[in-house]
């Protein structure tokens, strides 16, 4: 059934968030958000920054990037009210909360819009079965790298741009010198 094999890959995930670099308190599962859309977790780190956490079992893609852009606006929303009911709640209302997409991978239009949409605020792991014991390792993602971006473009100077001949730069000195200009670079 798949509700109870979802069921268990959550049960494995959460003891493991911390994997990923930031140690993370649950401190609400199974939230209905936007659109009555599933929040598997809302989370705090130590400095008390909030998380919304989705898993996915298979490949993520611009759905769950699309559905986590729309549960993190909601829950961010919401923080301000939770912390009038709670004042003692783990999360605070600046900075605004992170985005944890969890899935089995991810494609490379999915990263690359992740990476765009938010840099840092945005965090992809990647989950899988370690072994045969059923446990469940994850590892984060690294941003998918930008192509191209670290060679600065082309500057076209004069010579490129609007090639001429010696014959013609020679013409082009000698009108300018009829009508009293006179070249510092060329003279």
């Amino acid at each position: 059934d798949a509700d109870g094999e979802r069921r268990s890959l959550r049960r494995a995930i959460v003891p493991r968030l911390g994997q990923l670099g930031t140690p993370l308190e649950v401190i609400a599962e199974d939230v209905l958000g936007e659109e009555d859309g599933a929040i598997d977790w809302v989370a705090a780190a130590a400095d008390g920054r909030a998380f919304v956490v989705l898993v996915a079992g298979g490949t993520g893609d611009a759905a769950l990037l699309q559905a986590g852009l729309v549960q993190r606006a909601w829950v961010e929303a919401r923080i301000p009210d939770w912390r009038k009911l709670a004042p003692s709640l783990a999360v605070r209302e600046e900075p605004p909360p992170r985005l944890l997409l969890i899935a089995r991978d991810f494609d490379r239009a999915t990263r690359i819009a992740a990476r765009e949409a938010a840099g840092a605020a945005i965090v992809l792991a990647r989950w899988r079965f370690a072994g045969t014991t059923g446990e469940v390792d994850l590892q984060r993602l690294e941003p998918e790298p930008r192509v191209g971006r670290d060679l600065p473009a082309p500057v076209p100077t004069a010579a490129s741009a609007f090639p001429v001949s010696t014959s013609t730069c020679a013409v082009l000195i000698r009108a300018a010198a009829n009508v009293g200009l006179r070249s510092t670079a060329l003279a």
